[in-house]
């Protein structure tokens, strides 16, 4: 009797883990799917998380030695389309994008022994322009500066 209940459980047990393991699978299909956004998001937000993953992307190169490139990774003229709140087009807005633009353009044309120091730079102005507009993009863009390197 013990062996057929060991038996049960252990197709039971089983079962389990293939029904997680299906789940599992379900999750990341569904993980490799465009998101919906409920919002309908404006041209600028699309733009930000492109420049986003860019970010991420050149971070990743950074650290492997790789110099980043102007013509893989173009500037993008995020503050010339619609953004989510029209009443952040206001001077400070612009002085903060062309300070963006003058530490990405410093980035793209970097040497290898300033390009952590000139990434950096270029995420910092985007930390504080982000401060004061919109700040839900914060905690992904707190991720991106390079740090705790010799």
């Amino acid at each position: 009797m013990p062996l057929l209940l060991m038996a049960g459980w252990a197709c039971n047990t089983s079962e389990k883990k293939a029904a997680k393991i299906a789940q599992a699978s379900r999750d990341s299909a569904e993980a490799c799917t465009p998101i919906k956004d409920p919002n309908n998001p404006k041209p600028m937000a699309l733009m930000m998380r492109q420049m986003a993953t860019n970010a991420d992307s050149i971070r990743a190169g950074i650290l492997m030695g790789i110099i980043p490139d102007s013509l893989k990774y173009p500037f993008l003229r995020f503050y010339l389309v619609e953004p989510t709140d029209p009443g952040v087009l206001e001077p400070q807005f612009f002085e903060n994008a062309r300070l963006y633009q003058q530490a990405y353009r410093s980035l793209m044309n970097t040497d290898k022994a300033e390009m952590i120091n000139a990434y950096n730079a270029t995420i910092a102005a985007c930390i504080n322009c982000h401060q004061r507009y919109c700040s839900g993009p914060l905690k992904r863009i707190n991720k991106l500066p390079i740090t705790g390197l010799p």
